[in-house]
């Protein structure tokens, strides 16, 4: 095992955390012309919420469970922010968690099954980029993917075909995984639900471009799975009682567009995704009208990729929407909601809706 830089030093620490303080800010630079939002106190906002993810951190229990997503939080914002002090905050904050998380996670278990290889990997890759490499993890983890198949990962086959209609749901009442087309649990007799085809694209793009990403496999390379982008649109369009369709097509055209910019590294031309593009700036106030902090962090840093900025009336509108429901602990969502993943993840995915990116190139259209 190689682990450079143990733990990050007192002092850079000590200054991530005044970084994060508070702020009161009085008077600034209007965000747009005639706004009553300004930078200095979106800054504040973005430096209070950090503070916020900073200590959620740092419970072990959080980062137990969930640490391989807080830990590519932070390498994201380190690596995209445009404020070099919240950049610097991330990367030690990011670093102090990688070195836990290899603390954590030494080996792959002998008897782990494919999500949790799979899991294994998306905190294997950003540990390593924020200062905590481990080859003989890796080594472990590609060896451990090689034994899995891509119905075990992807629960379909990419090269062969698109997101399926049949593949069933795990069975709410004990857990199992049927065979594709089951319509009830084979070990339980439950009646199953339907996955719909944009889960199951969502989870494929993440987990291949994952994969690709840290050169382990995770069932078929990357660009079997954005081949079927065209098949997947148009996406799903807001219906009374279909909300859950409509949204995982709303969160599978925004992670076409962090699988495309490498999760905000880069900028994206609007003419190589247009329909995704078309369809988020049309059911942007939809994450309004449901008051989805959550969502709408996904639309505003996936729309701003494409240029668009505050001369757009969906990004003012989505700002003005996120800083006027801040928590008072500096969060986004419900603060009495009892899953981890309700506090923290909206918390992001606001950060990441409002913050200045460094974005220097274009990445190049791909897609046919």
């Amino acid at each position: 095992m190689v682990i450079r830089g143990v733990a990050a030093s007192a002092t850079v620490v000590a200054v991530a955390v005044a970084l994060v303080a508070p702020v009161k800010v009085n008077r600034g630079t209007p965000l747009w012309p005639g706004s009553h939002l300004t930078r200095e106190g979106r800054d504040a906002a973005v430096r209070h919420a950090f503070r916020f993810l900073s200590y959620f951190a740092r419970a072990e229990s959080n980062y137990q469970a969930y640490g391989s997503d807080l830990l590519s939080m932070f390498y994201n914002i380190a690596e995209t922010s445009r404020d070099p002090q919240l950049s610097s905050a991330a990367r030690a904050e990011g670093h102090r968690l990688a070195v836990n998380w290899r603390r954590i996670h030494p080996h792959v278990p002998h008897d782990a099954g494919a999500f949790e290889v799979a899991d294994l990997v998306f905190g294997h890759d950003p540990a390593g980029r924020l200062g905590a490499p481990d080859e003989r993890m890796a080594a472990e983890l590609r060896e451990a993917a090689a034994r899995f198949t891509v119905f075990d990962f992807l629960l379909f086959d990419p090269e062969k075909e698109p997101p399926p209609s049949d593949i069933p749901k795990e069975c709410e009442k004990c857990g199992h995984q049927n065979p594709r087309g089951s319509k009830v649990c084979e070990r339980c007799n439950t009646k199953l639900e339907w996955r719909t085809r944009y889960d199951l694209y969502q989870d494929a793009l993440i987990m291949t471009y994952t994969g690709d990403r840290a050169g382990i496999t995770l069932g078929a390379p990357f660009g079997q799975v954005i081949k079927w982008l065209p098949v997947m649109r148009p996406y799903p369009p807001r219906q009374p009682k279909h909300n859950y369709e409509y949204y995982s097509g709303v969160y599978t055209a925004t992670h076409v567009v962090y699988t495309n910019n490498d999760y905000s590294q880069y900028m994206l031309n609007p003419n190589c995704f247009a329909p995704e593009v078309a369809h988020l700036k049309a059911t942007l106030q939809h994450a309004v009208t449901d008051h989805d902090a959550e969502t709408m962090g996904e639309y505003l840093d996936s729309l701003r990729t494409f240029g668009i900025g505050f001369e757009d009336a969906n990004i003012r509108k989505g700002f003005e929407f996120l800083l006027s429901i801040q928590n008072r602990d500096g969060s986004w969502g419900d603060v009495h909601d009892p899953d981890i993943y309700g506090r923290y993840h909206p918390t992001w995915t606001s950060v990441d809706g409002l913050r200045d990116y460094n974005w220097s190139k274009v990445a190049p259209c791909t897609l046919k």
